[in-house]
């Protein structure tokens, strides 16, 4: 039985490898191809002249590789900005964020409500069309070597108003499907009120509570450091799943924390290998979910959702760069590059099939995501150019008008 585990996970990250190894020949985020590959060599796999491709199970061993890859991704988010940074991002960003987020959850609830006629479905799709992909964005700007460019602080802020954001949307969207879909408010406020108390206190209180655990945190040797770290991490996510907040919400706020100490490059440092393993786990371990013969009923509406998201987050990246004392070029900058949808889409539609929402939901989000994954980079690269012809659009509609009059 061990060796038989054994193979399965070898097999995984032999594939795994594989799907990265081709991602990085062809300059791409990976995290299509690892989703793809997880179809293609999974349960659900095809048969190619009668022999099927399925060669790796979804066992135990995968799950726990995956569940942790979301706390390492999370965690390592947090760690990159701290409480204090996002304390001190000031009036703009709360404005601008609150605008993006409020604006792309209305489009998608309005979205998903047409489409499934139900409001625990239409909740799902706007969690599912509503969240940026940090992982993919983050890469994004790297890639595009504009990590200093002054509009990329408030592309990151925005990611992490998103988390934020992403911890009430979890809390509701949980009483939601345990409620069947009838939750009343008064069910609900407590939950979001102890949240967002829990979230503030931790933001407001993040210097104070990082200085506490500084001096707790040995320098040497490093395995005892890897070791305490890891511990908090987990013991963290057991802590605030008993107060009903997502554990992968208390591995974000407690990289914001860690953040604040003198170990925050240290714990990176240790931190990002796992991080890119398990999270290349957990993209992988998504796409053995998937049944690739469910993608005919859910083509149009992923689709759909595609040009409702490219449109409509022009539209609100615009705005919200805008409040934020952006000009046109860095707006554009900002539209084009927060249009990808990734780890989030994922999750919320992983939390959908468990509690037994519509059997189309899972290979829409896999669609949804992979379409996005893959024409968001070119959105991105391109976004100067895009801006170019908006500019020269206006000048030609300004000269018919004078010309006109």
């Amino acid at each position: 039985m061990s060796s038989d585990i054994i193979l399965n996970l070898g097999l995984a990250f032999a594939f795994i490898s594989l799907a990265i190894y081709i991602s990085n020949k062809l300059k791409f985020s990976s995290i299509p191809f690892l989703i793809l590959t997880g179809i293609l060599v999974g349960p659900h796999a095809p048969e190619i002249f009668g022999f099927s491709t399925a060669v790796v199970q979804r066992t135990e061993s995968i799950d726990l590789l995956s569940r942790l890859g979301v706390l390492l991704m999370l965690f390592y988010l947090g760690l990159e900005f701290s409480a204090g940074k996002l304390a001190a991002a000031g009036l703009s960003l709360f404005k601008g964020g609150t605008v993006y987020v409020g604006l792309n959850f209305l489009r998608g609830l309005a979205f998903g409500w047409i489409v499934f006629q139900g409001w625990a479905e239409a909740f799902v799709v706007a969690g599912i069309t509503g969240i940026s992909s940090s992982a993919i964005i983050t890469k994004l700007l790297v890639d595009l070597k504009r990590t200093a460019n002054p509009e990329t602080e408030f592309i990151l802020g925005i990611m992490v108003f998103e988390d934020v954001f992403l911890a009430v949307y979890l809390s509701v969207m949980s009483s939601l499907l345990s409620g069947g879909g009838d939750v009343e408010a008064l069910e609900i406020i407590p939950g979001i009120a102890l949240i967002i108390v829990f979230i503030l206190l931790v933001i407001v209180l993040g210097r104070r509570i990082g200085a506490l655990v500084e001096p707790r945190l040995p320098v040497k040797p490093a395995e005892t450091f890897v070791v305490i770290v890891f511990t908090m991490l987990l013991l963290t996510a057991v802590l605030v799943e008993t107060i009903h907040i997502a554990e992968a919400i208390g591995a974000l706020l407690l990289g914001l924390v860690l953040a604040e100490t003198v170990h925050s490059k240290r714990v990176i440092q240790f931190i990002t290998p796992m991080r890119d393993l398990f999270g290349a786990v957990f993209f992988f371990s998504f796409g053995l979910e998937i049944d690739y013969r469910l993608f005919g009923d859910a083509v149009y509406i992923a689709v759909g959702a595609v040009l409702m998201t490219v449109a409509g987050n022009v539209i609100t990246g615009l705005l919200a760069s805008w409040i934020a004392g952006y000009n046109s070029k860095r707006g554009f900058n900002v539209a084009f590059t927060i249009i990808a949808r990734g780890e989030f889409a994922i999750i919320t539609a992983s939390l959908a099939a468990s509690a037994g929402v519509n059997s189309t939901l899972p290979a829409f989000a896999a669609l949804y995501v992979l379409i996005l994954a893959f024409i968001s980079p070119v959105l991105a690269k391109n976004s100067r150019n895009i801006h170019q012809a908006y500019i020269k659009l206006i000048q030609l509609i300004t000269k018919t008008g004078v010309s006109e009059g």
